[in-house]
């Protein structure tokens, strides 16, 4: 059964061109050793306690201090750290994203282009591209394989700085890019999001927590 801490959803849009198929990514809802490090993290501050740190506007501090006492436990873990760390990231955003109340789709694919996060919709990204953002978790350091993939997200995301990647490390690419490592940047990507989206005149926009 899905982990509503992750805030998956199933929801899918009717398109007569058929140019988007939405499908819910079941590896979120499947456990694994960095879920289940987040989950602990999660009970253990609360999800009350989280969603008030929201609505404080106090995102920077509680992921700096997610990731911090989450970070040696996935260090130890095996496998590949890049993989480890952006998987972290990743299930993270998802939590947040539906805690803060900001709208968007995850796990999509649009002509054949897999993205992991967009926002707010894919509908926007096919008629305004300027107006959403693409989140993209490589969970790799290998860098041609990450520029293949960028190359075909951009084939859907035409506006190159609308397109975030998260990284345990950055790798020197030309896009806008949070680290976990050096900082730990990704813990202010939740302000800069509900930023970019006070910064759109849509509609769709709603008013957020943050």
């Amino acid at each position: 059964m899905p982990d509503t801490r992750l805030g998956l959803q199933s929801s899918f849009y009717a398109n007569p061109k058929q140019e988007m198929v939405q499908t819910v990514d079941k590896s979120m809802s499947e456990a694994s050793p960095v879920k289940e490090i987040l989950y602990e993290q999660i009970d253990s501050i609360s999800e009350q306690k989280i969603q008030t740190e929201i609505s404080k506007n106090n995102t920077v501090d509680m992921i700096q201090h997610i990731v911090n006492n989450c970070y040696p436990k996935i260090i130890k873990l095996h496998g590949d750290q890049h993989e480890n760390f952006e998987v972290l990231a990743e299930s993270l955003m998802h939590y947040l994203l539906t805690n803060a109340l900001i709208p968007s789709q995850r796990k999509v694919t649009l002509k054949s282009v897999e993205i992991d996060i967009v926002i707010p919709d894919v509908r926007t990204l096919v008629s305004s591209p300027k107006d959403a953002l693409v989140i993209f978790f490589p969970k790799t350091k290998n860098v041609d394989a990450i520029l293949e993939s960028l190359k075909r997200i951009e084939t859907v995301q035409p506006t190159k700085e609308n397109i975030w990647l998260v990284q345990k490390t950055g790798l020197g690419l030309q896009y806008k890019t949070y680290e976990i490592d050096n900082g730990c940047s990704f813990s202010s990507i939740i302000n800069d999001i509900s930023a970019f989206c006070a910064s759109r005149t849509q509609s769709k926009f709603k008013i957020f927590k943050v």
